[in-house]
């Protein structure tokens, strides 16, 4: 651009005086001609008077006649009228004349030519030296701007130094918006209140991982639920939400802060997210049981029913995200229908589990709606005869294949579409009926409620209702839940078991004995019944210190007036041990498969031989 420039000026200049060199000599030669001219004017009439053969000759003079034209002509134009026949009237006969012409032209262009030829040089020359300069200048520039150093400026090059002040001021500039744009992409992909990853953060890694080349390459995803979340909003205002989800934030962080390569994301109000490489059944069983204890102690401190929920599944590259998210939150939902802070693993997806929400929510709706859920009874042998029945009930939830839907998944998906009390209800409601015209005398009948019914105020409420409404049938109830379930909700166990006697009614606490906290909680509870977990009964004939705490659960639960029943007996051995030991009751497959409960006459010799 700057060399086409000063080409354009060179080459105006050299126009200018070419015209200069031209016009100035051409001038000079038409003043020559006019002084000719003047001349002859003045001298010509004296000296046509004096002589009159031969015709007087002056400079400048090439032709002269008298009376009449001359026959040549100029044909020089370039000098106006000064070329043509001239007239000067004279008395008695005019005088023509001729001026030299061509004398002027040979005066002009012997000026004209030189000049015109050095103007060209002295163009060329000069255009030819400020495109050297110029673009010396150019490449001295360009050098600097690559490599700024007001060292090497010279003191008196006032217009490099303010290339390198304006250059530096550029580049700071760009570095302090290239800062902000950083920390605004960031802040883009950072959740504000937690300062963990966002959501879209969270899918593009989700999707990055998915796209790995290597198809062997395997990852886990857990899905936490901070399931307090609405309840503290609403007892203590969003605030004390936003300190709660901060705190379970630095649990997870905490957690994670030694697994290599693990990012934690909030992806909405109350789930968090946590991306790792690595198998997740190794995952799962250490950072699930870490988050387990932390979840446990920050329930107890603060007097939560529940902390939160986690749900672990396993991603590879090439699986698509919704069916990765889709077995996270079955996980999560399966969680959620057992102990408080729990966790669960789902590996792969199931045909039930993967279809939607709308669908899940018609299937079970159905299921509401037409009573299709079926009670299924499986009774306890009473080693004392003064002691009345013992039936503990379950349901089934059939499917459209002739088959049942797994238990576990159907109260998942009831927790996570919020139906679980709907349902909860529906089971009561049909059992009472059903036991309302049972036949059978001096039986008690045992209902399993899930851990969503302690955290429900209202459910409490309706279930003391219906207990009251028909007290021969609530006489004859008994209201088991499991002791890791009451471990962690002892306020709204002791809630619950309080209404119960209140009622009538009898509780139980099922799949006792995890340990010596089991004396404590038996001692707070103090409940009707204490069923041993199976896993107790499992090992019994080989583990003599298992043995030893059996005896002592039995011995201290019947001293407070409770009575002991095995669940899970399946073989002789494990009758005769326990039988030894004075247990009240055994229950498993030894004395009797699960039977539907319309079909169910009560348990007789000859049902507990084929059982064994």
């Amino acid at each position: 651009m700057r060399e086409s420039r000063f080409f354009n000026l060179s080459l105006l200049l050299a126009v200018v005086l070419v015209l200069l060199s031209l016009l100035l000599p051409w001038w000079s030669a038409q003043r020559t001609l006019s002084h000719w001219q003047q001349q002859i004017h003045q001298q010509l009439p004296s000296l046509l008077s004096q002589a009159t053969d031969p015709l007087p000759s002056l400079p400048g003079l090439t032709v002269l006649t008298q009376g009449q034209p001359p026959a040549d002509q100029s044909h020089a134009w370039w000098f106006g009228k000064l070329s043509e026949i001239q007239q000067l009237n004279l008395e008695p006969t005019p005088a023509f004349y001729v001026l030299d012409t061509q004398a002027a032209t040979e005066q002009w262009l012997s000026v004209s030519l030189p000049l015109g030829i050095a103007s060209l040089l002295l163009c060329g020359g000069m255009y030819y030296r400020i495109r050297t300069q110029t673009r010396a200048r150019q490449k001295y520039l360009i050098n600097l701007l690559n490599n700024p150093d007001k060292n090497g400026v010279a003191q008196g090059d006032t217009l490099a130094q303010a290339i390198i002040e304006q250059l530096q001021h550029h580049r700071q500039r760009q570095d302090n918006l290239q800062r902000e744009l950083d920390e605004a992409l960031q802040q883009s992909q950072r959740d504000n209140l937690t300062t963990l990853g966002n959501r879209y953060a969270f899918r593009r890694d989700l999707t990055l991982l998915l796209a790995n080349e290597n198809r062997l390459a395997t990852a886990t995803l857990m899905l936490l639920r901070a399931s307090a979340l609405q309840d503290i909003n609403n007892r203590h205002g969003f605030q004390a939400g936003d300190q709660y989800l901060q705190d379970i934030s630095r649990l997870i962080r905490k957690a994670i802060q030694s697994r290599m390569g693990a990012h934690a994301y909030r992806i909405n109000g109350s789930d968090i997210a946590v991306l790792m490489p690595g198998q997740c059944e190794p995952h799962a069983k250490s950072l699930g049981a870490e988050l387990q204890q932390e979840l446990y102690h920050y329930q107890d401190v603060h007097e939560l029913d529940c902390a939160a929920y986690i749900g672990f599944t396993q991603l590879l590259p090439g699986q698509s995200p919704e069916s990765i998210l889709i077995r996270a939150d079955s996980a999560l939902a399966q969680a959620q229908s057992g102990e408080p802070n729990g966790w669960r693993m789902v590996l792969k997806n199931s045909d039930d589990e993967d279809l939607g929400e709308n669908q899940w929510r018609q299937r079970l709706q159905s299921m509401l709606d037409d009573d299709r859920i079926r009670l299924v009874v499986q009774p306890a042998r009473l080693l004392k005869p003064s002691l009345p029945g013992y039936n503990e009930i379950f349901t089934h939830f059939p499917n459209d294949n002739g088959g049942v839907y797994p238990a576990s998944t159907v109260f998942a998906m009831l927790q996570r579409l919020g139906m679980s009390m709907l349902f909860e209800q529906k089971i009561i409601e049909m059992i009472l009926r059903k036991i309302a015209v049972n036949e059978l005398p001096a039986q008690r009948w045992a209902i399993n409620l899930t851990p969503a019914s302690l955290q429900q105020s209202s459910f409490l409420i309706w279930l003391e209702r219906v207990l009251l409404r028909n007290p021969n049938v609530t006489a004859s109830l008994v209201f088991e839940l499991d002791e890791h379930v009451l471990e962690h909700q002892l306020t709204n166990g002791k809630r619950l078991f309080d209404m119960i006697r209140r009622t009538g009614a009898r509780s139980a606490i099922s799949k006792f004995g995890h340990g010596y906290g089991s004396f404590r909680l038996l001692k707070d509870i103090k409940p009707d019944y204490v069923k041993l977990d199976p896993e107790l009964v499992r090992h019994l004939l080989d583990d003599s210190a298992n043995q030893q705490f059996v005896r002592m659960i039995i011995d201290l639960a019947q001293r407070l007036g409770c009575h002991v029943v095995a669940e899970g007996v399946e073989t002789d051995e494990q009758k005769r041990l326990l039988e030894t030991m004075y247990i009240d009751g055994i229950q498993g497959y030894l004395i009797s498969k699960p039977v539907p409960l319309a079909d169910f006459k009560g348990l007789t010799l000859t049902s507990a031989s084929t059982g064994s």
